[in-house]
C-alpha cells in the first residue's frame, strides 16, 4: 500500500484464464467477457476516445468501467480492510483520548465491524475466442452460446 495525505493506492490481484484473458463485464448489458490484457503498451492499441465498446451491445464506457461484480466486491473488501478499518481505528483511539481529557463530562466511543478478508477471485477456461481484422492485437473471449455479432473492443465493428 502506497500512502500520502491525499492519496492512497493499493494493490489487487485479479486472476487471468489459461490463455491470459481477463474477465471484464459491460457497464451497461452486464454481459461479462475476456479481454487480453497486454504486459507492454508498445504492443497493445490505446483505449479509444470514450472508451471501450461491448463486444454484446456495441455500447462504448469509459476504460475505468469495466469490472466485474466480483471484481468491484474485492476492491470494496480490499478499500475497507486497508484503508477505511485503520482510518476509523485512529479516529477510535483519538476519541478515547478525548474521552480521558473531558473528565467523563462526555465520553464518545466508536464501534467498528471490520469485514472479513474476501477470498481471492479464480477464473475458468470458459468462453469462446474471437479475432478482429480491423485490431488483431485485440481478441475477445464470448459466451460460447452468443451467436449475434461480436463487436471490436477498440473500434466497435462486427466481426466478419
Amino acid at each position: 500500500m502506497y500512502d500520502d495525505d491525499d492519496e492512497t493506492t493499493l494493490a489487487m490481484t485479479v486472476p487471468l484464464d489459461s490463455d491470459g484473458f481477463l474477465r471484464r463485464e459491460c457497464p451497461t448489458c452486464e454481459r461479462e467477457f475476456k479481454w487480453l490484457p497486454s504486459a507492454d503498451d508498445e504492443s497493445s492499441t490505446p483505449a479509444p476516445d470514450g472508451g471501450y465498446f461491448c463486444p454484446y451491445c456495441g455500447v462504448q464506457a469509459d476504460s475505468g468501467s469495466w469490472l466485474t461484480k466480483a471484481q468491484a466486491e474485492l476492491a470494496q473488501n480490499l478499500v475497507a480492510r486497508e484503508v477505511v478499518g485503520p482510518m476509523l481505528g485512529k479516529f477510535r483511539d483519538d476519541l478515547k483520548r478525548s474521552n480521558q481529557r473531558s473528565g467523563g463530562f462526555i465520553t464518545m466511543d466508536l464501534e467498528y465491524d471490520e469485514p472479513d478478508e474476501a477470498d481471492p477471485l479464480t477464473e475458468s477456461d470458459d468462453m469462446a475466442r474471437v479475432d478482429f481484422e480491423c485490431h488483431p492485437r485485440e481478441p475477445v473471449k464470448v459466451a460460447e452460446s452468443w451467436d449475434k455479432p461480436i463487436r471490436c473492443l477498440i473500434c466497435g465493428a462486427p466481426n466478419a
